[in-house]
């Protein structure tokens, strides 16, 4: 028979059985819990109750398994638990929670695998008398505390209250007595390695051991882990018995296994054996010369050292026997010397103390673990709800440090300082919030809270603190606290800018418009009050809505008015018998024309590709230079004009139920007239008041950098077919045959959103003085496309967007007629903004005339917002103005 006999609880063996219970023998009953880092989970190797290395056992750790081993002879019953504190049992647990996506946080797993190894611990404090703690390191693990000191608020709380109560009725609860367990266990501390830098010696060892255990002892009592009464402790020291031991073989837990196959790959890689190796197999020998003959063997035995002799004799099981026999011969009373009451002690027979053991394992073990039980008890009931909570006291720890954290972050967002703030402040305020929150938010309610505390700001901004942000036309957000308008220009985006009348001569502030009105008319309106020149200027009136009714409306174009693209409505003109301004026949004409009504007949400069593709019929014309300005004017008679003005007067009449929401463009439907003009046209004076050697001065045109305030010239080339209607101007004129020169002074000019206003010399180059100006140059703005918006110079890093708000024109002293038909194109949109009215207008001869375009476009789709950033390459791809405005008619002569 075996010294030691064992099984696994609940499966005990018959025979053994048997043997175990009848004859009522009295049981020290010795738990080994702890830690291991090996696969077999096994800490029982230190003990030498194991008939093999626990790596050579046929065993699947598994968390809660207890493996019982019977000593007879001794009077010894070892408990070994299998916990989540086995590094096995931990990795199984870890793997199953991962399998079915459990896992969660780390800190709910590492309180998992700390409430199954407490709800362990806690039941071998129940039922053993002693209790053998295997710790992997060299020093005592410091937490544990928190776990015994949970363990023993739990005990003095809990326990002691339900636990008496229902061992009472069992056969063993006279014995048990008031607290319900054998006694108050005695725990020792096995250390299964030894420190490096100690030496092996017996008195190196006693004083390490020594030390140790004063230092576990110390924390102990400080933590009241145990007390002068030993009962009311949760486990007891022994006051004058050691209770710490210190491994120092190094081969305990080595695998022999591993260690056979170490040494059969060292013998393999050997070519041959020679008598001086043979030392190397003295290790495979069961004891020296073992197969040699007798005269080889060496009869002089060298003798151990007295420090060898203590090492291999020192054993723990020695240690652990010294208890048990106390146990067995008069018991433990571990309580201080002050503490003057009656020690609880008892010993059960086998029998008993097995069915006790059942009990108790249900109560503790396999209740807990089912999720369907109800506890008829109260206090039961209490203990199985408030374990994990008490024992969990470093997430109640966790809990407060982040509710601290969320407190401060909550204070320092609800700034009262602050009365409102838009999105983007609120952004900025939630995250530094944030950062300030997790400066002390630890555990598994960081996230939780996390999301809390940006609700909490959420919720803060939304009730009272939340900005309108109501985007302005030129995108800025509305700095008013979030409030309920009837009107647009209710808003405020706290943005004044610096813009110009119509004519040019004054400026003045002006807020950041939220209406069409407001932007391209009221302030307008407002300004030619207050300008001295603008209640002078000749001015070209635009048509606008009149309504017959009271309750017009806007203009639906899905519904009541398809849109129209331009061929489609010169379709619609055609089959109606309407002529539009784009449908006039051009055969009288040489190039492409813009009709204009009134007039012998007008000519429209378009680009120089377009110019190269035209057909001409005079094969004796020269390709130059100068053909490319070049326009040939043929004159009719009274009679075909007037026939002409007959068939043009002929137009759709324009709403007076319905008016066009927003700008004109070339698919707007026909017969819609918006409701103010968003154009400006105005005559500021004869042609002498612009002198090309000084510019545009101050008083006249106000707000031009320095350098950028010249007009460019432009030579257009006039032939005419009948030229003796111009003899009264020959002296005027420079002749070149048949052809005349014309000058006409050009710019384009463009405003920044401070003020400042500039004339540019081509497309992507600001104008730089007057002496830059060469002949001609304003080809370069007539025959290309102008960009809407373009950096304004007056900054070096960052420039304001300017925006194109003027065009200049000082028409020659010649009796022709320059005519405008400026067409706007604003990003990738496919319409085109226009003036909208029925014919391009004429601008008299030897005059100063300014065409103000919109301050806002508004398309289909709403107010288009200028761009927040732009370059000179990158300007022509927000919109232009598109090349071929200009065109040249003769003026009228009366019979």
């Amino acid at each position: 028979m075996p010294e030691y006999q064992s099984w696994t609880f609940p499966h005990i063996p018959a025979e053994l059985a048997e043997l175990l219970f009848q004859n009522d023998e009295k049981l020290v009953v010795v738990g080994v819990i702890g830690k291991s880092a090996f696969s077999d989970s096994n800490k029982m190797v230190a003990m030498g109750v194991l008939d093999s290395h626990p790596s050579l056992l046929d065993h699947q750790p598994q968390e809660g398994t207890i493996r019982l081993y019977y000593n007879r002879k001794k009077s010894m019953l070892l408990l070994h638990f299998e916990t989540t504190f086995d590094a096995a049992c931990m990795q199984k647990m870890l793997e199953e929670e991962l399998a079915e996506d459990a896992y969660g946080h780390f800190l709910l797993f590492n309180q998992r695998v700390r409430n199954r190894f407490a709800r362990m611990l806690l039941f071998a404090t129940q039922v053993c008398h002693i209790i053998v703690f295997v710790e992997l390191s060299v020093t005592f693990d410091a937490s544990l505390l928190m776990i015994f000191r949970a363990l023993k608020i739990i005990r003095d709380k809990y326990i002691l209250k339900f636990l008496p109560k229902l061992v009472k009725n069992s056969s063993t609860g006279t014995f048990l007595g008031k607290s319900a367990r054998l006694c108050s266990p005695r725990v020792l501390f096995l250390f299964e390695n030894y420190p490096d830098g100690y030496e092996k010696t017996s008195e190196c060892i006693s004083k390490l051991e020594f030390e140790v255990e004063d230092s576990i002892y110390k924390m102990l009592r400080n933590e009241f882990i145990i007390t002068n009464n030993s009962a009311m402790s949760l486990f007891s020291i022994p006051s004058n018995k050691r209770f710490v031991y210190y491994n120092t073989d190094p081969s305990l837990r080595e695998d022999p296994l591993l260690k056979s196959i170490t040494m059969l790959q060292s013998f393999l890689q050997k070519s041959n054996f020679k008598e001086d190796d043979e030392d190397d197999l003295e290790d495979l020998r069961p004891f020296k010369g073992f197969g040699k003959p007798l005269i080889q063997c060496n009869p002089e035995r060298t003798q151990p050292t007295v420090e060898e002799m203590f090492l291999k004799k020192r054993n723990f099981m020695d240690l652990l026997m010294d208890h048990v026999d106390e146990a067995l011969q008069i018991g433990f009373d571990d309580s201080s010397t002050k503490f003057k009451g009656k020690n609880h002690f008892v010993i059960l027979p086998a029998k008993a103390w097995y069915e006790t053991f059942k009990m108790l394992h249900r109560i503790f073990i396999e209740n807990p673990d089912n999720p369907k039980f109800e506890a008829n008890d109260a206090d039961y009931k209490a203990y199985l709800e408030n374990f994990n909570k008490i024992m969990d006291i470093d997430d109640e720890f966790f809990n407060a440090c982040c509710d601290i954290g969320l407190q401060k972050a909550y204070a320092m967002y609800n700034n009262p300082t602050l009365t409102h703030y838009s999105s983007t402040v609120h952004k900025k305020l939630v995250e530094e919030a944030v950062s300030l929150y997790m400066k002390y938010a630890r555990g598994t309610q960081t996230v939780i809270n996390e999301t809390k505390l940006r609700e909490m700001c959420e919720r803060c901004w939304r009730n009272g603190k939340q900005q309108c942000e109501m985007p302005s036309l030129r995108g800025n957000p509305c700095v008013l606290p979030k409030h309920i308008v009837k009107e647009p220009s209710e808003h405020s985006s706290a943005h004044v800018f610096i813009s110009t009348c119509n004519c040019g001569r004054t400026q003045g502030r002006r807020e950041d418009p939220y209406t069409m009105k407001h932007a391209n008319y009221e302030f307008y309106e407002y300004m030619a009050n207050n300008c001295n020149l603008c209640a002078k200027v000749k001015k070209v009136h635009f048509p606008v809505f009149e309504p017959s009714i009271n309750d017009y409306r806007a203009a639906e174009f899905e519904i009541a008015f398809p849109k129209l693209s331009i061929h489609d409505s010169i379709d619609f003109a055609e089959r109606h018998d309407l002529r539009s301004p784009d449908s006039i026949d051009s055969d009288e004409c040489s190039q492409p024309l813009t009709a204009s009504q009134g007039t012998h007949t007008n000519l429209s400069l378009v680009s120089t590709d377009e110019l190269d593709k035209i057909a001409v019929d005079d094969g004796d014309m020269h390709s130059s230079e100068e053909s490319l300005n070049e326009l040939v004017i043929q004159v009719k008679d009274k009679d075909a004009q007037k026939e002409e003005e007959k068939e043009r007067s002929i137009y759709r009449q324009p709403s007076t139920t319905e008016y066009l929401p927003g700008m004109v463009h070339t698919e707007s439907p026909l017969g819609l007239l918006p409701r103010f003009p968003s154009w400006s046209l105005v005559c500021v004076g004869p042609s002498s008041v612009y002198s090309h050697n000084t510019g545009l001065l101050e008083h006249f045109q106000s707000g031009f950098l320095s350098g950028a305030n010249f007009l460019l010239p432009w030579d257009v080339h006039v032939r005419l077919e009948h030229s003796a209607s111009w003899a009264y101007e020959k002296t005027r004129l420079r002749k070149m045959g048949e052809v005349f020169i014309l000058k006409i002074f050009v710019g384009c000019e463009y405003e920044c959103p401070r003020g400042h206003r500039f004339m540019m010399n081509s497309p992507d180059k600001v104008l730089r003085g007057g002496s830059g100006i060469l002949r001609d140059s304003g080809s370069k703005i007539v025959y290309n496309n102008m960009p809407l918006y373009f950096p304004c110079p007056c900054r070096s890093h960052k420039a304001d967007v300017a925006q194109l708000m003027r065009v200049h024109v000082v028409t020659p002293k010649a009796p022709v007629n320059v005519i405008l038909d400026p067409r706007v194109r604003t990003g990738e949109r496919d319409y085109i903004f226009t003036m909208g009215l029925p014919n391009p207008p004429k601008l008299t001869q030897s005059a100063y005339w300014i065409l103000r375009l919109p301050y806002v476009y508004q398309g289909d789709e709403g107010p288009i917002a200028p761009p927040t950033e732009i370059t000179a390459t990158s300007a022509i791809n927000y919109g232009c103005l598109l090349a071929g405005m200009f065109g040249v008619s003769e003026t009228e002569v009366d019979d």
